[in-house]
């Protein structure tokens, strides 16, 4: 029996044409080299890992939820590295106008750091391209700002991470 790499290319020595491909920026200049790129690459929609949302009227400076837990106490964890927040959305009943600010925390409140914040402006909701960078392991969390102009009602909101996987 012949062994493969006698008569058959390997990845390793198949070049790749990473050029075919600029708004990918890939690196690789093997076919090995960019399949291991894109296994560590990855990009973790909003649903279900990065969702939060919460119910009726929504004070001004309330944190929305993790399914039932406000944010700000136990949020969504950072478990890729390089993490990057890419997009945040956000949906509300109501038409206003609404500054939600994006935070990151070690958990129950503590070390509670602003990221950044979008402003939906007479609206029900909207969708943002950001580049906000995000610490591994860290936990995240979405609140009303205080200096919202409107009170939103019944509030859907994710984010969009992208990153490295850890090892």
């Amino acid at each position: 029996m012949a062994k493969r790499d006698a008569y058959t290319p390997i990845a390793h020595s198949t070049p790749f044409d990473k050029d075919n491909r600029p708004d990918l920026e890939f690196v690789s200049e093997n076919v090995q080299e960019a399949i291991e790129e894109v296994r560590d690459s990855v990009l973790t929609s909003a649903s279900p890992g990065f969702s939060f949302g919460r119910s009726g009227a929504v004070s001004k400076g309330a944190y929305l939820l993790c399914d039932t837990v406000p944010s700000n106490i136990t949020g969504r964890y950072v478990y890729i590295n390089n993490a990057q927040i890419n997009k945040v959305f956000v949906g509300t009943e109501n038409v206003g106008t609404y500054k939600f600010g994006v935070y990151y925390h070690d958990g129950d409140e503590i070390n509670i750091t602003l990221v950044g914040t979008v402003t939906i402006s007479a609206d029900r909701g909207g969708s943002f391209e950001v580049e906000w960078l995000v610490p591994t392991g860290k936990y995240l969390a979405i609140r009303v700002e205080p200096d919202s102009t409107d009170i939103p009602r019944n509030i859907v909101a994710g984010l969009e991470l992208s990153g490295t996987r850890t090892v």
